[in-house]
């Protein structure tokens, strides 16, 4: 189970495990990392301080795919990246 945690953690937290490590440039991940943790923190607490009222909530929820939407995109780009850096050397 502790296997489980770490790495679905790294999967997500870590830039070494998660599709952003095929960006060549550390610099340019540290961004998209950057990035990506100021949008879930304006998504929590947003939702967190309007969890009592419905309709907010269900605008929020549609805020949470958006950002899970707006992750996944980022992690599919980031491994296409490697594939044309690959052709391209």
């Amino acid at each position: 189970m502790k296997q489980f945690i770490v790495e679905s953690y790294n999967s997500v937290m870590n830039a070494k495990y998660n599709p952003i490590r095929h960006i060549q440039d550390e610099n340019t991940r540290h961004v998209i990392m950057l990035s990506l943790m100021w949008m879930w923190c304006g998504i929590f607490s947003v939702w967190t301080g309007a969890i009592f009222y419905f309709g907010v909530s269900v605008f929020l929820h549609t805020l949470l795919f958006f950002g899970l939407l707006v992750t996944i995109g980022t992690f599919e780009i980031a491994k296409r990246c490697e594939i044309v850096l690959r052709k391209q050397t």
